[in-house]
This record gives structure tokens, sequence and C-alpha cells, in this order.
């Protein structure tokens, strides 16, 4: 896709022209479209995961096959990484092996805006800290238009994210994301893990109940008890009571909600058991759709024309070559 970023960090990094053609082109290649790349190399594509990680990792290297490329999974525990070598001279020395991409998930957040007005190679941002998830996003909304009707139908949704909202990148993308398309998003949860300061245009909703009787669809998020103190043992103790989903809060108002999770879901903590074994569940459907959003972002990225991966800085080179020495310079 001409002018798609070489550097995805965020959803801010993509237009509106950007995100429709994914959402299109994701939909083709689920429907059996074939795969459109460069013919005249093989795609080859690393994975750089510092945090643990199953659907994020596992959907990228089966787009990668689907796409008929090869995959790497780049250990930086085990690389020059632990000798002291900066991380744009490692991922300079996976381009100048072949690497066409590398997708890097990290504990630190914008980790990646550094590299954006130099890319040493091209970079999929598959969650940095707390700050962007964009893949996880952008097939979100995927599966809103699969499940709603289209694009168009989204228009005037009401979908709330209920949990950790201060610590999920997910929720950060969302934020950024779903406004472009006319959904109106709200954030649930305690006190303690709402965002200091919420976007104008997102509204705060106080209670579950309120929850259920305002939306068109629920987006659980996990607790994330790693990035908590001991502070908010109470709270994580009594989630389930006050903000879990089961089917008797939704019978005290005469309405299920189609409800989606991101992964890894905690059983009886956000979400009841019942509630995954029934059809309102739609967080394996995100799973499937997350190969076919992940091959068009892929697919996106490598037609992008941009011919300026790995020169981050040619002024000696281009000195050397006008007749200067080494000496001289």
């Amino acid at each position: 896709m001409v002018g798609f970023p070489s550097i995805l960090e965020g959803i801010k990094d993509l237009d509106k022209g950007h995100i429709l053609q994914l959402l299109e082109r994701a939909e083709d290649l689920k429907s059996g479209s074939p795969a459109r790349l460069p013919l005249q190399k093989s795609l080859a594509v690393a994975t750089s995961f510092l945090e643990h990680s199953t659907r994020t990792k596992h959907s990228f290297a089966m787009a990668i096959k689907r796409l008929g490329g090869f995959h790497i999974d780049f250990q930086a525990e085990n690389s020059s990484l632990k000798k002291g070598e900066s991380l744009e001279q490692t991922l300079l020395t996976l381009k100048y092996q072949g690497i066409d991409i590398c997708i890097i998930r990290t504990q630190q957040s914008h980790l990646l805006e550094e590299f954006k007005g130099h890319p040493p190679i091209k970079i999929i941002n598959g969650g940095d800290g707390s700050n962007q998830h964009p893949t996880q996003a952008l097939l979100d909304l995927y599966t809103f238009c699969d499940d709603f009707g289209g694009i168009k139908k989204l228009e005037g949704k009401k979908i709330t994210i209920v949990g950790d909202c201060r610590h999920s990148r997910v929720t950060h993308s969302l934020i950024d994301l779903l406004p472009m398309f006319g959904i109106e998003l709200a954030l649930c949860g305690p006190d303690e893990f709402m965002p200091q300061e919420i976007a104008p245009g997102i509204k705060r909703i106080v209670d579950i109940d309120t929850a259920i009787q305002e939306s068109d669809a629920l987006y659980l998020l996990r607790i994330q008890s790693e990035r908590h103190n001991s502070t908010h043992a109470d709270i994580l103790n009594d989630y389930h009571t006050h903000w879990g989903i089961n089917f008797d809060k939704f019978r005290k108002h005469k309405k299920a909600l189609p409800i989606y999770h991101p992964g890894p879901a905690n059983i009886g903590v956000e979400v009841h058991e019942e509630i995954m074994d029934s059809e309102i569940w739609k967080a394996h459907k995100q799973v499937e759709n997350s190969v076919y959003m992940r091959m068009a972002i892929i697919e996106a990225m490598i037609n992008n024309e941009d011919h300026h991966i790995g020169h981050a800085n040619k002024k000696v080179t281009g000195d050397i070559c006008e007749g200067k020495s080494q000496h001289d310079i």
C-alpha cells in the first residue's frame, strides 16, 4: 500500500484511508484472495517478543505462513543485545541479513518513536508497555464490522471497554481508532483502573449496570495484576462481584450483548465461564480474524514503496564519495 508507514507504532501513524483499505484487504484474504507480494524475493519476517505472548505472536506467525513467507523467531536474550549492541544496530543486522519486517513487543512504551525518522528496518509494534497495540485494535474493528454488518453500520454504535483501562495498551489504541468511524466509546471500571486523563468525547461510566443498559457491545479487559501493587488487592478480590460479566447481570436487564476480549481471559474475574461457552462470546472470532488483518498489515507494509530503509545517515559516505579522505573528515 503506497504511503503505508514503515514504522507502525500506533493507530495515529495511519490515516482513515489506510484503515479502510486494510479492512477491505483483510476481508479479501479471508475469502481466499491470493497474496500480493513482490515477486523478486520471498517474504522474511522476524518476531522479537520481549514480553510473553500467545495470540499475537502465533497469529503473526500464521499470517506470515499464509502469505508464503519465512518466519524467524528472534530471541533477544540470546542476541548481541546482551553484549551491549544497540537495538538500532541489531535491527540493521536483521535488515541486511534479508529480513523485511520485524515485529517487536516490549515492556518499554514508545520504544519505536526514535526510529520513525530513519527506519533501520520496517517494524510493526506488537505491543509496547502501556502505550499502543495497533494490530489488536485493527483486528477488533474488523471483527466489529463483521458482526454489525460493515463499517457504515458502526456509526453511532456504543461500545464500552470494561476493566483495567489505565494499563491497557489495547484501550489506548481503541480510543484512537474507534471514534474515527463514529463509534461512541465509553470506559467502565474502578476509579483506580481509569486513565488519569480521559480523551475528549470518551464517556466514563461508573457502574456495570449502566454499561449494560447503554451499550451495544462490551469489550472486557484482563486485570493486569503484574502492573498493580498490593493496595489494589481488595479491588481484585471483589472484582467479579462489582464488574465481572455473567448471565445473571444480563437477565437483570433483560438484555444480552456481544462480548469481546483481547485475551487472555481470567475466568471468574472479568467473565464467567458460562459466557465464554455461549454464542455472545466473540473472542474466538477475534482470534480467527487476527490472522487476516495481520496478513493485510504485513502486505501493506511490504508494498509501501519506501526505499530508504536501513539508510539512517549517509552524510559521511557521501563526503567520502566526493573525494574527502577519512583524515579530512
